[in-house]
């Protein structure tokens, strides 16, 4: 029995069948099977909580929650746990129902314990964030003052793409990112005199230039850079030992000719 509710073989088919059924639950053409659904939904639920509770009896509460993949787990059950409420007692509130069936959406956090080398990707991008902090706050800066100086631009001629700073940053974020970013050019071009229109598509293609390409690129550089880091220290230190080993193994072949 508790290898049963314990076995990675067993938690990850019934994880993937969960999902599956949650997916299903998005489709109204199928409301004919959503009573069959739900069912499944809720007994995965249950395996769950009843998963939770064996590791619990097995391990000791402290030995339990030392792991961190469990604490992740726990939080899990204790988020989905309510909707068994469902089978015992009438909800007649439609909003705390609806809350109940979308806290279930956490169980999909359990995939990543089963992610390999997750551990190792984490720290990578822990470091890599690290890294990139300051390229990061200067991108942010640069995005804020290039909104701004825009805003003050174009507030009159395209109040609906810059009516306010926000705005303004959100819209300049979106050009950054080189989506659909010439249909605001296009678009103030239309309300304005024959030189502005040409004008105003410089100002923005150098924009897309200075951010989008060159902005982005040194981020993602950056970023990168960092996340494969690690590898390449342990591929050094692999070669300086591999080095030193045969730096001895020929001091040894040295001191035996001399003899």
């Amino acid at each position: 029995m508790r290898r049963f509710f314990t076995s990675d073989r067993i938690i990850f088919p019934v994880l993937i069948l969960n999902i599956l059924v949650l997916f299903l639950l998005s489709f109204g053409s199928l409301k004919a099977y959503f009573p069959i659904l739900e069912t499944i939904d809720l007994s995965c639920t249950l395996f769950f909580l009843v998963e939770a509770l064996i590791k619990i009896r097995m391990y000791k509460w402290r030995g339990y929650i030392s792991s961190n993949w469990n604490k992740l787990d726990f939080l899990i059950v204790l988020l989905t746990t309510p909707s068994l409420l469902i089978l015992f007692l009438p909800i007649p509130d439609f909003t705390f129902l609806l809350v109940l069936r979308t806290v279930r959406v956490a169980k999909f956090f359990r995939f990543l314990q089963f992610v390999p080398h997750l551990q190792d990707l984490l720290i990578g991008v822990g470091r890599a964030l690290k890294a990139s902090l300051f390229v990061l706050a200067g991108f942010f800066f640069y995005n804020l003052i290039v909104s701004l100086f825009t805003y003050y631009l174009f507030r009159d001629l395209a109040p609906k793409y810059f009516s306010n700073g926000f705005e303004s940053f959100y819209i300049i974020f979106k050009i950054f990112t080189m989506e659909g970013w010439y249909e605001i050019p296009d678009a103030i071009a239309q309300n304005g005199a024959p030189w502005m229109s040409a004008a105003t598509r410089i100002y923005f293609m150098l924009i897309v230039l200075t951010g989008g390409i060159f902005g982005f690129s040194i981020v993602n550089a950056i970023f990168v850079e960092e996340m494969i880091s690690n590898e390449n220290d342990e591929l050094e230190e692999r070669l300086i030992r591999v080095e030193n080993k045969l730096d001895l193994l020929l001091k040894k072949l040295e001191e035996k000719e001399d003899k």
